[in-house]
Parts: structure tokens; sequence; C-alpha cells
């Protein structure tokens, strides 16, 4: 026999067990045809394979939460600040002539899709100061995607129309 396969045999000793649960693990082992070590290997294995699923789960619950936290404390400190704020709307147009004629610095929040079809750089520049929670964000294919990047959060699509 090899070394592995004597590993893989030995006999382990498990203080604490609980006896009705290993009387009930040595009938089950019995009605399958499997052994107790391999009904306990199995158990341990599928617990194991829980609790990293629950870490995941947990990471990722952590991560949303510090995520909104964070664009919440961005949003109030941009309300103290003279920024117009558009947010919470399901689809919406705006045009370049309309964002210099506001006069204002704008940022657009938790919009579903956003056009903004004849944006230009140095408007996306000068006029806009955040893009955040945006389902579909719709730019002119001329607008550079980094420095666009740098003044939005949360998005989950960019696209530009067809020319």
């Amino acid at each position: 026999m090899s070394d592995d396969n004597n590993q893989e045999n030995k006999t382990v000793t498990i203080r604490g067990i609980d006896s009705k649960l290993y009387e009930r693990i040595v009938k089950l082992a019995h009605d399958t045809g499997k052994t107790v070590g391999e009904l306990t290997n199995q158990a341990m294995s599928q617990f194991l394979s829980a609790v990293a699923e629950a870490e995941m789960i947990t990471y990722n619950v952590k991560d949303s939460i510090k995520n909104t936290g964070k664009a919440f404390i961005d949003g109030f400190n941009e309300s103290k600040k003279n920024v117009l704020v558009i947010s919470n709307i399901g689809e919406l147009t705006v045009y370049k002539s309309e964002i210099i004629s506001s006069n204002k610095i704008i940022s657009f929040r938790n919009i579903g899709k956003l056009s903004l079809p004849d944006l230009d750089q140095e408007t996306l520049d000068k006029y806009i100061d955040s893009l955040v929670y945006i389902d579909e964000l719709v730019i002119p294919p001329s607008i550079n995607k980094i420095l666009l990047m740098q003044k939005a959060k949360f998005i989950k699509k960019i696209s530009s129309p067809p020319q």
C-alpha cells in the first residue's frame, strides 16, 4: 500500500460525538450500504462547503453595505456643494444644450437608463460632477470612457449608439 492510501484510511478518533447522532449515522450507513467513515466524510465535506459558501455570501453582503454607505456619504457631501442632483428616474435623455443652460454642475444618480446623445468631452469635464447608480448609460462614441469613469460609480452598462 502507498503512503497516500495509508493516510486516507487512517483511524481517527473524535471526542465529544453525540451518541444519538452516531447511532443515526450507523443506521444510515447500514441502510445505504456505506461505511460510517464514508458518510462522516461526506457530511463533513458538505458542511465545509456550506461554511465556505456562507463566508462568500457574508463577504459580498459586507462589501455591498460598505459600497452603499460610501455612496450615501458621497451623495450627502455632494448635496453640501453647489451641485444639482438629478435622481430616481426610470429613463432620461438630456442634451448638451440643457446641461449648459442649467448653468450648474450636475450629479446624475439612481437612473435606469440615462442617454446623453450629444455630450462632448468639454461639457462632461465642465458640467458633470458625477454619475452614480446608473443601469445603462448611453454616450457618444467620442467621449473618453476612461475620463468618464473617473466621475462614475456603480454603472452597470455603458454603450454608444452605432454611427
